[in-house]
């Protein structure tokens, strides 16, 4: 989901919990552009495509995709998040929040 939701949480003794910030995947990788990461990919639909790795530097990141730049061929490849099955950043760290 990405609205805000409006109201916060009441426990049991009627107080209202603070709104907690929520980190998005898109935020997540925005926040890692420039860091060389592995990308874990699956595609249901195909057999020729089913599982796929692809490696390289993170370029750009929006709302349901990411452009990497391939590291054995040099071009730029874009990714749909629904096709993500999870990421591994190679060289350092990944940055949780700025």
């Amino acid at each position: 989901m990405y609205w805000s939701y409006p109201y916060g949480m009441v426990s049991q003794n009627g107080e209202i919990s603070q709104k907690r910030d929520r980190l998005y995947s898109e935020d997540f990788l925005q926040n890692n552009v420039g860091k060389r990461i592995t990308a874990y990919m699956s595609y249901d639909a195909s057999n020729q495509w089913r599982d796929r790795i692809f490696t390289g530097t993170l370029r750009e990141v929006g709302r349901d995709f990411f452009v990497l730049k391939d590291q054995k061929t040099g071009k730029d490849v874009f990714l749909l998040n629904i096709n993500l099955d999870y990421i591994v950043f190679e060289d350092q760290p990944a940055v949780l929040k700025e």
